[in-house]
């Protein structure tokens, strides 16, 4: 199986859509149940006679063209004669929406860099370097594609490279277009929707007239529930009511009076600061770039703030299975303009080298993490303990050797 954990939820959606032409999902919950029984838990019925699914159907739409392509090649095949599945379950399938998470994650790079060279000239590679391979966007890109995050990083990575490059937002078109693309971000992952919020407060303090403000109010809601109503017909189909969303169906809780907010930054159950130190260096460059744009800046860390607020109240704050802090690969975008601020600082000190070695120590670090955490030196769920977060990277590397040497003696 290519797909796995979060990404069967997902992969359901593409698969009914395509091969089934519905949003019941009992035939791919029976199959998954059957394959991977650990993996799916048991149906959940809804009043509408159907199977649950609580997860968001952005992504199984965002992988809609990657799984056609799959399913007329294998018709192509089984055309030529070649006894090729067309059931939407195969190698074929899977791979094709792994390939497309892919896919999007490189554009989503691609816009992350287009964001911050605004800003950040001579150092915007760099830190798409970093934020690249420093953090946990590596993992979700080559080791569990089938999860969401890749597409919810390409949402929320074009949502804000159209918010800051056009900034500021002056013409109903635009409002338009930010409100397509925050239903886009909105239909990927609910929790992200925190990001809109950005451009959203942005052109709500901007010095335009009121009528000029209500036409862009229009135009971005109108926009906006372009896309969102996808999500909100899911809802309707599976649960009978559009204002009905998975995680609240399943029970799952948000605890507003009492987040874990040192937890889910420095806790060794996926602390994201503990897990990918170069997000510390990220948040301190927003330092350096108030003296830029001050009120980009204020909006920027409010949106973190925002991501750490509603993840830290989740009654899942630790994520489960993750590497790292996975829900927060939504403010990468926001973040990489905080690194560039750190290295720019570091640069104008006259610090280069320095960058350099932090830069090699920290992408060292987290490949040594990746290593620990798929190779089973560390649990994919719970706490660590403090020596397996340090020394144990290098107490992997002993034991590895060590492994390797026994196979080359014997």
């Amino acid at each position: 199986m290519l797909i796995g954990s979060d990404g069967i939820g997902y992969f359901m959606y593409t698969r009914s859509i395509v091969i089934d032409h519905d949003l019941d999902f009992a035939n791919e919950h029976a199959y998954f149940h059957e394959k991977v029984p650990g993996t799916i838990s048991g149906a959940i019925s809804t009043p509408t006679k159907r199977v649950a699914n609580q997860w968001a159907v952005g992504s199984g739409v965002l992988w809609l063209p990657f799984f056609m392509v799959a399913h007329i090649f294998s018709m192509i095949l089984n055309y030529l004669g070649f006894a090729v599945s067309l059931d939407g379950y195969s190698f074929l399938y899977q791979a094709a929406i792994c390939i497309g998470s892919m896919f999007y994650s490189f554009l989503a790079i691609t816009l992350i860099y287009n964001t911050i060279k605004k800003y950040f000239p001579h150092t915007a590679i760099y830190a798409c370097l970093l934020i690249w391979f420093s953090t946990n966007l590596i993992y979700y890109q080559l080791i569990e594609p089938s999860m969401s995050h890749m597409c919810s990083l390409f949402a929320c990575a074009l949502l804000v490279n159209i918010w800051i490059i056009i900034r500021p937002i002056e013409k109903v078109a635009h409002w338009f277009l930010i409100g397509m693309v925050g239903g886009l971000v909105a239909m990927v992952r609910q929790p992200d929707v925190t990001i809109l919020i950005l451009p959203l407060l942005d052109g709500l303090f901007a010095k335009t007239p009121i009528s000029m403000k209500i036409k862009s109010s229009i135009a971005f809601l109108i926009g906006f529930l372009l896309l969102f109503s996808f999500q909100l017909v899911t809802w309707f189909t599976i649960y009978g009511s559009p204002f009905v969303d998975g995680y609240t169906y399943s029970g799952q809780s948000f605890f507003w009076f009492s987040p874990k907010i040192i937890e889910v930054l420095f806790s060794t159950n996926h602390g994201l600061f503990l897990w990918h130190p170069i997000l510390i260096i990220a948040t301190l460059g927003f330092f350096n770039l108030r003296r830029i744009d001050l009120k980009l800046t204020l909006l920027l860390v409010l949106g973190f703030l925002l991501q750490i607020y509603l993840i830290g109240s989740w009654q899942f704050w630790s994520q489960g299975d993750a590497f790292g802090g996975r829900m927060f690969i939504a403010s990468l975008p926001l973040l990489a303009l905080g690194l560039c601020g750190s290295l720019e600082w570091l640069v104008n000190m006259r610090q280069t080298r320095l960058a350099w070695i932090t830069g090699l120590i920290l992408l060292g670090w987290n490949g040594l993490f990746l290593a620990q955490y798929r190779l089973g030196y560390i649990p994919f769920n719970g706490q660590i303990s403090f020596e397996q977060l340090t020394v144990g990277k290098f107490w992997m590397i002993e034991d590895i050797i060590q492994k390797i040497w026994q196979i080359i003696s014997y």
